[in-house]
């Protein structure tokens, strides 16, 4: 029997540009804050490898949704993460399929020519201003 609401259609995301920050950024701060937990930086490598919902995180970690949902939130609120697209359960209810707001996240220890110099170099998208 066919479903009537898709479950997992193919998700698109358009992750050409990269994130770069250097040490000095204000931005750096909030990430910094969010990779601080091993748990973030896990479900963000998860998510470098495909995009997911909560409860498909939550199962590959062992842990909880309510604990993949928090640091999903901290993800997104820096930047590093955002809602591509929307799937449906099998009991129908909505739910939201996350992965990188990036291609890559890169972090530059340097002055601020030679960060300058990196964002030129490499494509990259503005990050969200995030308050503290």
């Amino acid at each position: 029997m066919n479903q009537l609401l898709p479950r997992k259609p193919d998700v698109e995301v358009s992750n050409e540009d990269s994130l770069v920050l250097g040490l000095a950024d204000q931005e750096t701060n909030s990430v910094f804050s969010v990779l601080s937990s091993e748990l973030a930086r896990s479900i963000l490598d998860q998510l470098y490898e495909s995009p997911a919902t909560q409860s498909e995180l939550a199962a590959y970690e062992d842990t909880s949704i309510q604990n993949v949902s928090y640091h999903l939130e901290n993800l997104v609120e820096a930047g590093l993460v955002e809602v591509v697209d929307q799937w449906y359960s099998e009991k129908g209810r909505e739910m939201d399929v996350y992965a990188p707001a990036g291609d890559s996240l890169v972090l530059i220890a340097g002055n601020a020519r030679q960060v300058d110099e990196v964002r030129q170099m490499t494509p990259m998208e503005h990050p969200q201003k995030v308050s503290d």
